[in-house]
């Protein structure tokens, strides 16, 4: 309380500097004081002097006047910024709004084509495995005709191995020396 004390003389002391009109220190608003909840500190708040509006005795009506003026051409700026920050937040929200769709159209044209090329990998797959299949029936008919060829020369050499047998036989039961072009007969 002591400290409380102490302070109230001091914001007491405090006076608005001194104006040369009358009317202005009427207009001063007093300083007010807040007690905090602890009330351990004093918070002193000072409000800014009201500036008033020069009047004199003779044109209080073309003041007033001036005033009324003042305050409708605030009152058209302040409606005209209103208005601006309409307009401003319309076009950003149709801006926003085509920028969404814009996003929208490309998301679906971009899954479209991703669509076509994996159903075109999917037909080169099918494609390929039909391309592979030929190939190995044709490997499987070349080994097949390869074995045909082995087996018909095969068969040839076991004819000739007999037939040469055949030769040698008839040649050592009469005596005589095969020629060279018996073979070939």
């Amino acid at each position: 309380m002591a400290a409380e004390e102490s302070k109230k003389p001091e914001v007491e002391q405090e006076s608005p500097p001194p104006a040369a009109d009358p009317k202005v220190e009427e207009a001063v608003t007093p300083v007010t004081e807040e007690k905090p909840a602890d009330e351990s500190k004093a918070l002193a708040i000072v409000e800014k002097p009201i500036e008033p509006c020069e009047e004199k005795p003779s044109e209080g009506s073309v003041n007033r006047d001036a005033v009324l003026a003042r305050v409708a051409t605030d009152k058209k700026d302040a409606l005209i910024k209103a208005w601006e920050e309409s307009e401003k937040s319309k076009a950003e929200n149709k801006a926003q709004q085509k920028l969404s769709a814009i996003g929208a159209w490309e998301n679906s044209k971009k899954a479209d084509i991703e669509a076509d090329l994996k159903k075109i990998e999917e037909d080169l797959e099918k494609k390929k495995a039909k391309y592979i299949e030929k190939m190995k029936n044709k490997i499987a008919l070349l080994h097949k005709t390869a074995e045909e060829k082995r087996a018909i020369t095969e068969a040839k050499r076991a004819e000739e191995h007999l037939k040469a047998e055949e030769v040698a036989a008839k040649c050592r039961a009469t005596g005589t020396t095969p020629k060279k072009g018996w073979f070939s007969s």
